[in-house]
């Protein structure tokens, strides 16, 4: 069967995910997302520039699938990054792709190493490994954000376990700059976690006082932290944060100003600053854009600056208030410069499902290229590379993610469709079923194998007996119904006419499936030996 128009079937699966955003610094909600309702006072509609609107066509999208596949059959990630395609008719800094490409994909310590040389007495290690990571950073054009990358994927982490690690490398370490801003960062995390994801009315007393306590104790940890040594970048930062979980909007300005006054080209410090200038946080346009060409003074020494220039933009035609194809049309000119995966991914998943593949698969491609663990949006990219053609692509995708990981649905789901896509209804067969056995209510998968048996294969059998737990599980739903008519018209098989009656009883008012009841009524007419009896009987 052709895979090219299958792709609309894969509204039915999507899950929207939220991937990186502003690089992954947030691993909580912080409270200005969550009482949006409580500054929406300070949003106005967005309206976009028509004349900058432009859709990607299915021949760039086509030339841009086979550059990115021959970029990723390349194993060093840093190296892979570098030579994948940017979106067709952009203009990405070549100097801020190679910056955002070599901070993404650069080694750093791992939580893991920081926690056993700890606990086995040598915190000092830890302080000179992060030393020469701060000195990487202020002083290697290559280690650009070293140690706010080492920060970010070791203390975002929320939760209590890391806190006896923590605390005994600041009663190792007592003089310790890092171990005190790694403290503080941990606890804006806890406090973000504690906080959770309602509105601040909604939100439990005892939740917010936890919140506040841990705030507090960020706070302290935080200032000593810069006491002890004023270049600590990913205190600032973690003051940002802090500012926007409840210390206050002026309270993380102040941060952002004292952090970028002793690093004036730090792009971590800058992009939390942006976050706060956002409308809906009570900043505005004005103020975002004039953040970002304040930070391009400093493009030069730190070429991962340039990313801002794609932050108000895309607020723009994130939050426009327009239809589905005024906003994805939006997204080539609001992401003409090189943007981050977040943002990458959020263009991406605003296409999912969309009459336009074009950009979904564009946007997930580059997402995917900054950050390779959007597992998600993997999945989501090999819906759309099965409607490219590349349904042998997306088969070796979900296999990498089901040997990472054997309980992936999603990934079976996707390798079931493209399977499909390529006539192995074998193979389709198993991982439909995989994806049943971890989820037995997901109506998805069954309502594909029903579709595969009873259009594709003629496994009559198979068919009916999908079909009837369809009927069994939903009945209110016709898709069992209509695939138990199909059985009974194609095979044939007895009790066409009452599945007929049903329908029409059922679902003929509906006006989506009208002409679907009639055909099947027809079809019933065609099967009687007498239509003119089954007509008189339809009369009575």
């Amino acid at each position: 069967m052709g895979s090219g128009p299958r792709w609309l079937l894969i509204v039915a699966v999507i899950l929207l995910g939220i991937g990186e955003w502003a690089w992954g610094i947030w691993s909580g909600v912080s409270r200005f997302r969550q009482m949006s309702a409580e500054v929406a006072q300070q949003s106005v509609p967005i309206h976009l520039n028509a004349a900058k609107r432009h859709l990607f066509t299915r021949e760039e999208a086509n030339t841009f699938i086979a550059a990115a596949k021959q970029a990723e059959a390349i194993k060093d990630p840093l190296q892979r990054c570098l030579a994948y395609p940017d979106p067709p008719r952009s203009h990405w800094s070549h100097d801020a792709v190679s910056a955002y490409c070599h901070y993404r994909y650069q080694p750093v310590i791992s939580f893991a190493e920081v926690q056993s040389l700890i606990q086995s007495g040598h915190a000092a290690e830890v302080d000179s490994r992060l030393a020469q990571a701060l000195q990487a950073q202020l002083t290697q054009p290559e280690s650009r954000g070293l140690l706010d990358r080492t920060f970010y994927e070791d203390f975002r982490n929320g939760s209590f376990d890391i806190r006896p690690t923590l605390d005994a490398w600041k009663r190792d370490s007592p003089h310790s700059a890092y171990a005190y801003a790694a403290s503080g960062y941990a606890y804006g995390q806890m406090a973000a976690d504690a906080r959770g994801q309602q509105y601040i009315a909604d939100t439990p007393q005892n939740n917010i006082d936890a919140m506040e306590k841990l705030l507090a104790q960020a706070d302290a940890d935080l200032r000593h932290a810069i006491e002890l040594d004023p270049r600590i970048t990913p205190a600032y930062m973690a003051m940002v944060h802090a500012g926007g979980l409840s210390l206050g909007r002026t309270y993380g300005l102040d941060a952002a100003r004292r952090g970028l006054a002793m690093a004036p080209d730090n792009y971590s410090i800058y992009s939390m600053q942006m976050w706060l200038q956002q409308p809906r946080w009570g900043g505005s346009l004005g103020a975002m854009k004039h953040l970002a060409d304040q930070a391009q003074l400093h493009a030069k020494s730190n070429p991962l600056l340039v990313l801002l220039q794609s932050e108000q933009p895309f607020y723009q035609a994130d939050t426009c208030e327009c239809d589905k194809e005024t906003e994805l049309a939006a997204y080539p000119a609001a992401l003409d410069q090189v943007a981050l995966s977040g943002d990458l991914l959020s263009a991406g998943n605003a296409a999912t499902g969309s009459k336009h593949p074009e950009v979904s698969v564009i946007y997930l491609s580059e997402a995917l290229r900054f950050n390779q663990g959007l597992d998600d949006a993997r999945v989501r990219r090999a819906y759309d590379l099965v409607g490219f053609d590349e349904a042998a692509w997306a088969v070796a995708e979900a296999n990498q993610l089901i040997a990472a990981s054997p309980r992936n649905e999603g990934a079976f789901k996707v390798r079931g469709y493209a399977n499909e896509a390529m006539e192995d209804y074998a193979h389709a067969e198993q991982d439909f079923r995989a994806a049943l056995a971890l989820d037995p209510s997901d109506m998805w998968s069954l309502g594909q194998l029903g579709e595969m048996f009873v259009y594709w294969t003629h496994d009559w059998n198979k068919g009916w007996d999908v079909a009837d737990q369809l009927i069994k599980i939903h009945p209110e739903s016709p898709y069992g119904w209509r695939l138990r008519a199909t059985i009974q018209e194609k095979q044939p098989r007895a009790g066409l006419k009452d599945t007929v009656e049903y329908f029409e009883t059922h679902f003929g008012n509906d006006p989506a499936l009208a002409k679907e009841a009639t055909r099947m009524r027809t079809e019933l007419i065609m099967q009687t030996h007498s239509g003119s009896q089954v007509l008189a009987a339809k009369s009575k």
